[in-house]
């Protein structure tokens, strides 16, 4: 089935784009014995098989899948991989939840968060006003970073909160505008003081938690979000989840 012949199941209503920013850097490699990457692979398959079940994400949710270690990459699923945004068709970039076919990742390089999150945020600005000039009723747009590591520049250090402030105020301006929810996820490893600089109120920690269920979150989130609430009411039910999965995850660690 070409990426074109894709189409949202009968009677959906609206639309509501989603960003997956997925940190692909060196760090996801580890631990050498059981790689977290091999695990997030796993975990993207098995949860975007399993969303064809699921018909109020299937009818109205699509989905654009972006990466970054020392470069950003955008999942064109024209080609089935990965490519520099700039390489990639825009029209084409955002297809039917249970259309994405997810891309096998790699681990390797750096951590260039800010560079994907611009890059997450024209893509997705783009797509809202393309869907309102196509007179689709849409959804505000969610976008969700998963990372183990800390923001860093071309050459690998690690980025203050000097160099985070312009892409930080750039995503709370839009939250406040009312063109997107931008969350963070940080998994084992991830510098949260740092990612608490990009998104102060939209950090929560899942350091243990399997790439599934933190999938599962992201969605459902997504799907029980209204559209008239403020965005920091959406992150505190979102931090609340997370907080009670985590607490969940410990728990039946221990009966383990």
């Amino acid at each position: 089935m070409s990426v074109h012949s894709i189409e949202f199941g009968a009677g959906f209503e609206e639309r509501q784009p989603v960003v997956l920013l997925l940190d692909t850097s060196a760090s996801m490699g580890r631990p050498e014995e059981h790689p977290r990457i091999d695990e997030l692979n796993g975990a993207l398959t098995r949860w975007f098989d399993g969303v064809r079940a699921q018909e109020r994400l299937r009818n109205r949710v699509e989905v654009c899948l972006i990466t970054f270690d020392s470069a950003v990459r955008v999942h064109d699923p024209g080609p089935g991989r990965l490519v520099p945004v700039e390489e990639a068709d825009a029209d084409r970039l955002f297809v039917p939840v249970d259309g994405m076919r997810p891309p096998t990742l790699r681990a390797e390089g750096l951590t260039r968060l800010t560079e994907a999150v611009e890059t997450a945020l024209e893509l997705v600005r783009t797509r809202y006003r393309t869907l309102q000039r196509q007179r689709v009723p849409v959804r505000r747009p969610f976008l969700w970073v998963l990372t183990d590591g800390a923001p860093s520049d071309a050459q690998g250090r690690p980025l203050d909160a000097t160099a985070l402030a312009g892409t930080a105020g750039r995503v709370r301006e839009g939250e406040e505008q009312g063109e997107w929810i931008f969350q963070v996820i940080g998994v084992r490893g991830a510098d949260l003081p740092m990612l608490r600089v990009l998104a102060p109120n939209a950090t929560s920690a899942l350091e243990n938690l399997d790439f599934g269920r933190i999938l599962d979150l992201l969605f459902q989130s997504t799907d029980d979000s209204s559209p008239d609430r403020t965005a920091d009411l959406i992150h505190q039910d979102i931090n609340d989840r997370a907080a009670r999965l985590a607490r969940m995850e410990r728990l039946e660690r221990d009966l383990r």
